[in-house]
């Protein structure tokens, strides 16, 4: 009788160690994957802004205004019906 239960505390008392341990190790990735997820939104965030921006900066409209601010009287504007794109064809 002494000997089941002597045997049933020690079972139940590794138990809520190990339990113990694997809750505290499960908290901390948790906290890990709370601060990686927070990390990726503002890169996300960071990312659409430099997006947008590049969209703007390269309209038509706005190189020419830029072109005109910061180049010389020089600078050559192209249509786009002239412009030829170069495809490349790396599948050999």
């Amino acid at each position: 009788m002494f000997k089941k239960f002597f045997l049933s505390l020690i079972l139940l008392i590794f138990g809520t160690f190990f339990t113990s341990i694997y809750k505290n190790k499960s908290k901390i990735l948790e906290e890990k994957i709370i601060e990686k997820k927070k990390i990726i939104y503002e890169l996300k965030k960071s990312n659409e802004l430099e997006l947008k921006e590049n969209i703007f900066l390269k309209s038509p409209e706005n190189i020419e205004k830029l072109a005109n601010k910061y180049l010389g009287k020089d600078y050559i504007f192209f249509d786009k019906k002239k412009i030829e794109y170069l495809e490349i064809n790396e599948k050999k």
